[in-house]
């Protein structure tokens, strides 16, 4: 299993370094929680959910509020004529939660998860 997912770890890096559309997505750091600051990059650790993974759903993925929070969330619809449709079952679910910072004018990534309950 670890190999499959360090081969998709490299593919998926070099679709994102192919990809004019990562270029237009908001700049962003990955912080935390306000009583955990590392919470997201550990989320990330045992999720195992990457940057590129986070590039990618904050290009295509679904943008919507999700418990008052702005959200980007990948779909396979989301994902279907894209350069990233063969790996639409390594992508499926990704959730971003990232509230822009109003003054530094980035997105702040406070937490990433898998949603296993959506629909395709």
């Amino acid at each position: 299993m670890v190999g499959n997912t360090m081969k998709f770890s490299k593919t998926l890096h070099f679709l994102v370094e192919k990809d004019p559309k990562i270029v237009e997505i908001p700049e962003f750091v990955i912080t935390g929680t306000y009583h955990d600051e590392n919470h997201t990059q550990r989320r990330m650790q045992q999720r195992a959910i990457n940057v590129n993974m986070i590039r990618v759903a904050l290009a295509y993925g679904k943008y919507q509020f999700h418990s008052n929070a702005p959200t980007w969330t990948l779909l396979d619809k989301c994902l279907r004529n894209t350069m990233y449709e063969r790996a639409i079952d390594h992508l499926r679910g990704l959730r971003i939660i990232a509230p822009i910072d109003k003054e530094e004018e980035f997105l702040s990534i406070t937490t990433v998860y898998w949603d296993f309950k959506l629909a395709n």
